[in-house]
């Protein structure tokens, strides 16, 4: 494990994460990340988590028990994020908080989202995004867009299906 100081001082650190994805295929991802969600999480009631990473690709996480609830502030959020970005690749660049609820703008969103805003800063990587996920939508707590589903349903791609 190297410092953070260390981390700043590496040329391999300052490299581009590689290809931006374009506004619809980070839609496309928050999408499958709903379903995937709505086929993980059936029960009403449970834990929220919060994802480092790559959407619908390779991510890391933590969960944030209700019984802990009382004990996490601003700095152990930051501390966690921190932790999530660690030994974690250059091209993890978004974040997001899987919850409870309607995509709508919660207290704790806005919390974790300075959260990662300052564990990325303090890994000298920018945050290309955070979005809260619930099994009804998403919504991009950095501007507001959101998507909410009634009933959602991927389609499996040709190559995919029987046969294939």
């Amino acid at each position: 494990m190297r410092p953070v100081d260390a981390r700043r001082q590496d040329p391999r650190s300052r490299r581009h994460p590689g290809p931006v994805p374009t506004d619809d295929d980070v839609r496309a991802l928050l999408r499958v990340e709903v379903a995937r969600f709505r086929q993980r999480e059936t029960r009403r009631a449970f834990d929220a988590a919060v994802y480092v990473g790559r959407l619908g690709g390779p991510r890391d996480a933590f969960v944030v028990r209700a019984q802990d609830l009382p004990a996490v502030d601003a700095a152990l959020r930051t501390d966690v994020v921190a932790a999530l970005l660690e030994d974690a690749p250059d091209d993890w660049a978004t974040a997001w908080l899987a919850r409870p609820g309607l995509p709508d703008l919660h207290d704790d969103d806005l919390r974790w989202f300075a959260a990662a805003r300052t564990g990325f800063g303090m890994h000298d990587r920018s945050l290309a995004g955070f979005y809260a996920v619930t099994r009804y939508g998403w919504l991009d707590v950095r501007t507001g867009e959101r998507r909410t589903w009634r009933r959602l349903r991927l389609r499996e791609s040709p190559a995919k299906g029987p046969g294939a």
